[in-house]
This record gives structure tokens, C-alpha cells and sequence, in this order.
């Protein structure tokens, strides 16, 4: 899947079962646990959020012939008391989606009971194929994440084969992102593809051509060898462009537009009304409109940093364009320092440019000797620094 990391736990030998989940990559997280006790598959992980530190989530799977292992939910609450637990558990209750109280419905009766676990109240059946419906997904919660839970949805089935119904609710916790990595973009006209060729083919030969590959942990060794060693001949010879991917800003408009979006498609394929789409894609139109906005207000907060009063010269512009004119042709990008401050952005180090001129081209006061002794000192200046081509007064260089 792309844009997450994913967690797992196959069934091995047999088709089918298994549990698995995914989580968007900018999230940070972690496996803890990911085991088969009894017919039980677990998998669990830890996300990282702002309000409650690490909770933990897992994901269990219990066949309809087999119990309840109730000591891994006793396991699971001493990891992480912050924790959330989903999945099939094939188990009943009765005036809970269900008719009856199966063997494994007891079993989380026992759980509930005991206090440090609860049961998101929702008597939606999750299973449904040919005339049989039932609840048999359940999503168990402690405190006080059971109280955060809300808006939980049941949905139609997916397919014809598999009869479990998709569950979503909402969680009002902040995540904690990923540090971001630097996204590197390659100059593939400027590589060096002998160089290339000649550099894998040196790190393929490292491998032990007489090695077999019979089981999973070889498989996965090889491919690591092989990315590794793409790797090590990209770093060698093809260079990286140092042009920075920049994303606009959302306002808190386009982010709730963004929110209601998504919540009213989910409906709208849950109930089929009309009236659904309509608002569905009444709100798609409302968000585009939104996020066009938003360009133009980056625009123009980017413009008006260019023409503040402190930028009023034609001799200030003169020395921008000249300034810009020498950046454009260049194919690589630097930041700008100055007093301490570095400028990575475009408005940024127009703000950055701007206070330089102000503190070091028209801070000082005007001349009172006479003109022509002006026009000599001038003369001057100019003879002695015709050598260095970089405008501006020595203390400062943009290139930096």
C-alpha cells in the first residue's frame, strides 16, 4: 500500500486469516507485539500522539473454532493502559447486534466486567452474507480513549466474497509526525551512467553466487542487497538537485472543508441517498474553490513582502533584479544569512534581503562634505574594488 507502513501477521501454512495494519507514514509509530497464542493472531503497535504520549492499537483475530485467549488483552492493557483493540473476534452478544451469547460473547462479557476495558455501544450488525447477519467485530477501548471515540460508522460490505462489514470512527488526538526526511530529487541528465554501471556492477558482485535462497529471510536479504546496491551507485554518480519541494499552507477553512468532504462521501455510500451526493459533491466544488483561494493568498503574501516601505528605492529593485537575474541562472539553490538569521524560503529571504538594505545601504546618515569632494571619494571606491564583481558591500554575500 502505498503511503503506509505496514504491520503483520500471516497465517503460516494455511490460506486466509492473518491480521495486518497500515499506518500513513508521516505517523510516527512502532511494532510491539505480533504473535499466535491458540488460533489467536495478534499484532499491535504504538503511535506517537501530542496529547496522550504513545496509545497503543492492536488488531486481533479469532476463528470461530477456536476461544478467546483473555490473558493477551491483560498483556496488551500492561504494554500500553492507552490502548484500543479491533478486529473480528467472532463473538456474540445478545441486544447487541446479535440474537444470541456465543462462548467468545461470555468472554468479553468476563473482559468488560472486569472494568479496565470497554465496549463502544453500537448494536449495528458487521456481518452480513446471504441471510445471516450478525455482530462479530468489536472495537474495545480503555480509558479515557473510549471517551474520545465518536462518530463510529458501520458500512456496506466490500465485494460479493467477504461478508465483514468496514468500521471507521473518529478520535480527537493529534498524531505525532514523523522528523521530516529531506525528499532528495536526482539530475538524471547530469549522471555519469558508466560510473553507474560500473559501481553496481562492483556491489552485486559482493553477493555469494553460491548461495541459495529457500526461505522468506532470504528473500528479504537479497532484495535489501540489491536496493543497497542501486543505492551506493545513485550516491556515486547520479547528483542531487537541491531545489526544495514547498506545499502552500492549508487554512483552517480549506482543513474543515477537507473533514466534511470525507465525512458526508462515507455516508452517501452507506445510505445511497441523493441528497448525500449532492452535498457530497457540493462540498468537493466548495473545497476547490477554497484551495484556490489559499494559492492566492501565498502569492500575495509572498508579493507583499516585495513591496513593503523599506523597499522603495529603483535603486533597491535595480540590485534585486540584478541579484535575482544572477540566481535564475544557476542550477542549484543556496539559503541567505545575514545578522545570525538564515532565509530558506522565497519570502523568507525576501524579508531577509529587505532588512539588509535597510540596516546597511540607507542606514547611514547623508553626506555634508562638499559634492566634489563626494565625486573624488567615489571615484575612488569604484577604482579600487573594479576587481571584485559581487555587488553590494563586502559583508555581505547572497551566495552564502
Amino acid at each position: 500500500m502505498k503511503g503506509y507502513n505496514i504491520f503483520r501477521n500471516d497465517r503460516v501454512g494455511k490460506p486466509g486469516g492473518g491480521v495486518l495494519l497500515a499506518v500513513k507514514q508521516h505517523i510516527k509509530c512502532s511494532e510491539i507485539l505480533n504473535k499466535t497464542v491458540g488460533k489467536n493472531e495478534i499484532i499491535a503497535i504504538e503511535i506517537a500522539t501530542q496529547s496522550l504520549k504513545n496509545i497503543l492499537i492492536s488488531s486481533i483475530y479469532v476463528p470461530p473454532t477456536a476461544k478467546i485467549h483473555c490473558n493477551i488483552f491483560n498483556e496488551l492493557y500492561n504494554l500500553n493502559n492507552n490502548c484500543i483493540i479491533v478486529r473480528d473476534l467472532n463473538a456474540t452478544i445478545f441486544n447487541m447486534g446479535s440474537r444470541i451469547t456465543n462462548a467468545r460473547g461470555r468472554q468479553i462479557q468476563e473482559v468488560i466486567n472486569e472494568g479496565y476495558m470497554n465496549c463502544i455501544d453500537d448494536d449495528n450488525t458487521t456481518f452480513e452474507k446471504n441471510d445471516y447477519e450478525e455482530k462479530i467485530d468489536w472495537i474495545l477501548a480503555s480509558q479515557p480513549l473510549h471517551s474520545l471515540i465518536s462518530n463510529v460508522e458501520t458500512h456496506p460490505t466490500i465485494g460479493t466474497l467477504n461478508g465483514h462489514k468496514p468500521l471507521t470512527f473518529d478520535i480527537t488526538i493529534g498524531t505525532e509526525p514523523k522528523p521530516a526526511s529531506p525528499r532528495l530529487s536526482l539530475k538524471f541528465k547530469a549522471a555519469n551512467w558508466s560510473k553507474v554501471r560500473n559501481k553496481l556492477n562492483e556491489q552485486l558482485m559482493l553477493w555469494n553466487k553460491n548461495r541459495s535462497i529457500n526461505s522468506e529471510s532470504d528473500v528479504e536479504e537479497y532484495s535489501s542487497f540489491i536496493t543497497n546496491s542501486v543505492i551506493a551507485a545513485t550516491q556515486e554518480a547520479i547528483p542531487t538537485s537541491k531545489q526544495l519541494n514547498t506545499n502552500i499552507k492549508l487554512s483552517e477553512a480549506t482543513k474543515h472543508l477537507i473533514q466534511l468532504k470525507h465525512k458526508t462521501y462515507r455516508k452517501w455510500k452507506k445510505t445511497g441517498k441523493d441528497s448525500e451526493k449532492e452535498q457530497y459533491y457540493k462540498y468537493q466544488l466548495l473545497l476547490t474553490n477554497s484551495l484556490r483561494n489559499d494559492r492566492k493568498n501565498n502569492f500575495n503574501k509572498l508579493m507583499s513582502s516585495l513591496c513593503q516601505k523599506k523597499m522603495y528605492s529603483d535603486s533597491v529593485w535595480l540590485t534585486v533584479r540584478k541579484f535575482h537575474n544572477k540566481r535564475i541562472k544557476q542550477n542549484h539553490t543556496s539559503n541567505i544569512k545575514y545578522n545570525n538569521v538564515t532565509a530558506t524560503s522565497d519570502k523568507e529571504k525576501a524579508d531577509l534581503f529587505a532588512d539588509y538594505f535597510q540596516n546597511e545601504v540607507y542606514a547611514k546618515p547623508p553626506d555634508t562634505i562638499p559634492f566634489h569632494q563626494q565625486v573624488t571619494r567615489q571615484t575612488y571606491n569604484v577604482k579600487n574594488r573594479s576587481g571584485d564583481r559581487n555587488f553590494g558591500p563586502r559583508n555581505f554575500r547572497p551566495r552564502a
